[in-house]
């Protein structure tokens, strides 16, 4: 995973998340588990306020409590304030996410792109073209392949036409 599909399964920039690992020490391996976890935890940071490394810290919580839990709760000062997460809504949001950096985004190649010079067989086949015919075809001499063109017209004409 590069870090563009990275920070779009997270959903925030690049320089965000880069920011981020810088702030909670990680290492800078891309996995998708990972940026799960980081995209939930700045979830929590951005609405509830929660410091990103606390925040980052009660991820693998919330998302181990999932298939029980579809919502997950935090209370603190004695019930004065709570934070809850949907679960389902947050994994579904990922995913949506997840799919599109796999799917539609792609990092620019560096330089000139590189021009195609395909011509003939090659080209016939990037195009789609069965060549199995045509390799059948050439292997036979000259002669042979203007017998059996003479047989299809024969076998065409001796052909009736039913209906209006």
């Amino acid at each position: 995973m590069t870090l563009g599909q990275f920070s779009t399964a997270v959903g925030a920039p690049r320089r965000w998340v880069l920011n981020a690992f810088a702030t909670l020490r990680l290492a800078r391996h891309y996995t998708e588990e990972l940026a799960r976890r980081l995209g939930l935890a700045r979830e929590v940071h951005v609405v509830a306020g929660m410091p990103l490394k606390r925040a980052f810290a009660l991820a693998p919580e919330i998302l181990a409590a999932w298939p029980d839990q579809k919502r997950w709760v935090l209370e603190g000062n004695g019930g004065l304030v709570s934070v809850t997460v949907d679960v389902e809504r947050y994994l579904a949001t990922y995913a949506a996410r997840l799919s599109l950096a796999r799917s539609f985004y792609a990092e620019r190649q560096r330089g000139r792109p590189r021009k195609r010079t395909l011509s003939g067989i090659a080209l016939a086949k990037w195009y789609g073209v069965d060549l199995g015919l045509v390799r059948e075809s050439l292997k036979r001499t000259p002669g042979e392949r203007l017998r059996v063109l003479d047989e299809t017209v024969e076998a065409l004409k001796s052909l009736k036409v039913v209906g209006p």
